[in-house]
């Protein structure tokens, strides 16, 4: 995704956000820069209002036919056309928005034409101090708001993390590895994606609570739709993964269907982890993924990529066979990589006794 420049000017001219518009902020991060002694802060997000139109009517009630029978139970309908709505959302081209970081605006580059805007934001080190604060692993974040009309009274927020240059950062797949998907059987899918309340695999929220109190940062990666942000990031937060950057993509509600051979979701998924890479190209990085996917494969082109830099790689057996043939199936993917440094897993509590050293951020 292409960068925009951003201008520092809390009057610039803009189409302002209607009431009945929206303004979500993804999680992102910063990076520090020695030279200039700055933060370079990441600031993603999208505009958007909500669904209408008799057309969208009709494209929900052919995929609610399709992925929920109607003896199913009420609770199951609501969370459905909860988030089916989220596909059929009216996303808005041109519009910005003013933010506001530590008491300075910040006037944002317009929105594309799938309403999604991203740009870069440089802050003094100095300046910024003031507004850090703490999370309950002792990371740093700082938070910041959209500057609205003043008529307008909601509160549009985000947060970004500010990641040190060296330590150890986790790059981990969702769907499968922290999150009961089960993507190679396309019924279970659409069912714990539209209709189910979405679980966590059993003792990963401790593995990377256990993590994140060593001075880790998270990263997820996932083939999930941007549309999915909002559910997803409250799942992570009520069962308790420590708060991380997302990076998800961008599809419409009928490519849904198509990409059977998965390799929009695999380029896309490489893209995001090589720009994490190239981010921070003095921290190390462990990657954790799954044998449902392609994960292996992507995590083998990225270790060709960027060598040691990747400190560990861990796959998730997920497929229910005999062990013995999905790590011949994996260690054919990590073909030349010392054993100690890539592993095949099925608890977590394989991983907890891993060995590593974060400096704190």
């Amino acid at each position: 995704m292409a960068r925009h420049p951003v201008t520092e000017d809390q009057n610039a001219a803009s189409r302002p956000v209607k009431p009945e518009e929206m303004v979500l902020f993804y999680r992102s991060c910063g990076n520090y820069s020695s030279a200039g002694d700055c933060w370079h802060l990441q600031i993603r997000g999208s505009i958007f209002s909500p669904a209408n139109g008799r057309f969208r009517k009709r494209a929900l009630l052919q995929l609610f036919k399709r992925v929920v029978k109607p003896e199913k139970a009420t609770e199951t309908r609501r969370r459905f056309l909860d988030r089916a709505h989220l596909f059929l959302q009216d996303t808005r081209k041109g519009k910005s928005v003013p933010i506001a970081i530590a008491e300075r605006a910040f006037q944002l580059p317009e929105t594309l034409p799938n309403g999604y805007f991203e740009t870069t934001i440089t802050v003094q080190a100095a300046e910024l101090a003031s507004a850090i604060q703490k999370d309950v692993f002792g990371r740093s974040f700082v938070q910041f708001c959209a500057h609205l009309p003043e008529n307008d009274q909601r509160l549009f927020a985000g947060e970004i993390e500010l990641i040190a240059p060296q330590g150890i950062s986790v790059i981990s797949d969702v769907d499968d590895t922290i999150k009961v998907s089960n993507v190679g059987n396309r019924k279970e899918l659409l069912a714990n994606t539209f209709t189910r309340e979405f679980q966590s695999i059993h003792g990963m929220p401790e593995l990377y609570q256990n993590w994140a109190a060593r001075g880790v940062s998270f990263h997820y990666v996932s083939a999930s739709p941007w549309p999915l942000y909002r559910p997803l990031v409250d799942w992570i937060d009520t069962d308790g993964f420590p708060v991380g950057t997302m990076h998800l993509r961008h599809i419409r509600l009928r490519d849904l269907r198509t990409d059977r051979k998965k390799e929009t979701s695999y380029r896309t998924k490489l893209a995001s982890v090589r720009g994490l890479l190239r981010q921070f190209p003095q921290r190390r990085f462990i990657l954790i993924g799954d044998s449902g996917e392609r994960d292996a494969d992507l995590y083998a082109e990225v270790i060709r990529d960027f060598g040691t830099q990747i400190s560990y790689v861990a796959i998730r057996d997920c497929s229910g066979l005999n062990e013995p043939t999905v790590a011949s199936q994996i260690a054919s993917r990590f073909y030349g990589l010392p054993g100690d440094r890539w592993s095949l897993f099925r608890s977590p509590d394989e991983l907890a006794g891993m060995k590593f050293e974060a400096s704190e951020s």
